[in-house]
């Protein structure tokens, strides 16, 4: 009797241990982000994971391999393109080589939802799979500008004239109008080159100084912030196109619903980051003013256009169109 009861408590309690195990995906996509697994930048990456396996009641699920250490940030859209990685949280100034008209989204005004609507991501991807191969799932930052750091303090728009700073090619026309020396290094390899005085200081969004302690290399952010970053989720076509209707829906709904939590969570964040900088850090807030800031604005958006328009001539002039139509929304 006493035999019995146990095996039938000892099976009780291996149903309900059973019962609680988490029910195995039937599609694990694996993914990568170009920045360090803790970057503020991969937390949109991380929300969609999240939303990928909420919307699909745990049965699709990303698999996150790594970051920079497991390729160099620039050389990471090969992997999806070769299949080695399905889904990568990265941004589109890193593969300028492979996809030039990447940078693009960057000089545009709206939210992601606004250009969703307007149909400018779906052009972006459009012309992403037909140049690389890889698709555009959609936008996971938020409303972030770019803000200047240095390593000294500048009064003016003179005073950058013959600076050694940091770029990727998304910043390289604004640089270049500033009369600055624009230096192309990658994100992880920013502080020695600052502390080196490779660099004299960088262009980034306004976000990151605090995490990656870039603070104890720079004494300035310079103020008003210009753009706004668009970092990106990609999806190899190959995978994609395995995918069916319903999982393809699945993970579009994902990011869609991880482009409006963005606004939210970056919102919150640019705040408090600049406030830590200042009164735990020491840091300086240069803003110009007045005309010197009108000057500032207008040497941002029109040097970028400038520059890349003509070095996309099949396709430039008809973005740059997307970007004055919906200005005048």
């Amino acid at each position: 009797m006493k035999a019995s009861l146990r095996c039938i408590v000892v099976f009780l309690t291996l149903g309900l241990f059973t019962a609680t195990l988490a029910p195995a995906a039937d599609l694990v996509l694996k993914g990568a982000t170009a920045w360090k697994k803790d970057y503020v930048f991969n937390d949109g990456y991380w929300e969609f994971s999240r939303q990928v396996e909420k919307l699909s009641g745990g049965k699709i699920k990303v698999d996150w391999k790594g970051g920079p250490e497991i390729a160099p940030a620039f050389e990471m859209l090969s992997l999806v393109q070769r299949g080695v990685v399905d889904v990568l949280g990265s941004s589109a100034a890193y593969y300028t080589q492979k996809y030039m008209e990447g940078v693009f989204p960057e000089y545009f005004v709206g939210t992601p939802a606004v250009l969703r609507k307007a149909g400018i991501t779906k052009f972006f991807d459009d012309l992403s799979q037909k140049k690389t191969a890889v698709k555009l799932l959609g936008m996971t930052s938020g409303p972030v500008g770019i803000a200047i750091f240095t390593k000294k303090p500048v009064k003016g728009i003179a005073d950058f004239k013959g600076l050694k700073m940091r770029s990727t090619p998304t910043y390289l026309p604004m640089g270049q109008a500033l009369g600055a020396s624009m230096i192309r290094i990658p994100w992880a390899d920013l502080y020695p080159a600052l502390e080196r005085g490779v660099v004299e200081g960088y262009f980034s969004p306004a976000i990151g100084t605090l995490q990656t302690k870039l603070y104890e290399q720079v004494c300035c952010m310079i103020a008003p912030h210009f753009w706004t970053v668009r970092t990106w989720l990609y999806i190899g076509t190959k995978t994609w196109n395995k995918l069916t209707p319903g999982q393809q829906k699945i993970l579009t709904d994902a990011i869609v619903a991880t482009e409006e939590w963005a606004q939210g969570h970056y919102a919150g964040i640019i705040g408090k980051e600049i406030d830590t900088l200042v009164k735990q850090h020491g840091m300086k807030v240069i803003e110009f003013k007045g005309d010197e800031a009108k000057r500032f604005l207008k040497m941002a958006y029109e040097s970028a256009w400038n520059k890349y328009v003509p070095e996309s001539p099949e396709h430039g002039k008809k973005i740059r169109q997307l970007a004055r139509d919906l200005e005048k929304r």
